[in-house]
């Protein structure tokens, strides 16, 4: 039990230096000693502060994956249902601090762990139900294949690097215009 209390004070500790200081900011130092544990304890449970900073933004997240599901499972066309997925997104982001968003878009564009193989696995099978839905009500032309599609969206992430958050949010309505009327 103390295990768990331990990993989960490092992890409520990260989340909350994330919302305050830029990655680079934070030392692991820093980390244990909020946390009460010792660095070697930290690095028990996590094999990098880059981990860490990964796991916790990914956690963050995750709740997003459930609701972007009832969303994809919903009676919307497939413009609402972008435009919904796009929203809940925008107003996760905005949830968090501004630092919180930066070190996000940080974490996403440097960080080849961002991602792991099962948050890759839950993301392609979200975009493969709207590309299903997209093409089923003729929004995407039929010549179009889900490896097209998900070319594509590797595109726009990929493109979305590195930019700074607040461009990204102000820019939303333009990137989802131009996204849903370039498969017609």
């Amino acid at each position: 039990m103390k295990q768990k209390k331990r990993k989960k004070a490092i992890l409520a500790v990260t989340f909350e230096l994330l919302n305050q200081k830029r990655i680079k900011e934070i030392t692991v130092d820093e980390i244990a000693q909020k946390a009460e544990v010792s660095k070697v304890t930290l690095f028990k449970y996590f094999q990098s502060k880059n981990q860490l900073m990964n796991l916790v933004i990914i956690t963050a997240f995750k709740n997003m994956v459930t609701e972007i599901e009832a969303i994809l499972q919903s009676p919307l066309d497939f413009t609402s249902t972008y435009e919904a997925i796009t929203q809940l997104k925008v107003k996760q982001i905005k949830q968090y601090s501004p630092t919180f968003s930066e070190n996000l878009m940080l974490q996403y564009s440097e960080s080849p762990d961002f991602f792991d193989p099962d948050t890759l696995s839950i993301q392609t099978k979200i975009y493969e139900e709207l590309f299903n839905k997209g093409q089923k009500e003729g929004k995407i032309a039929p010549n179009y294949s889900k490896d097209d599609f998900l070319f594509i969206l590797h595109l726009f992430s990929e493109g979305m690097k590195g930019l700074p958050a607040d461009v990204l949010l102000e820019k939303v309505t333009l990137i989802s215009q131009f996204f849903i009327k370039g498969w017609q």
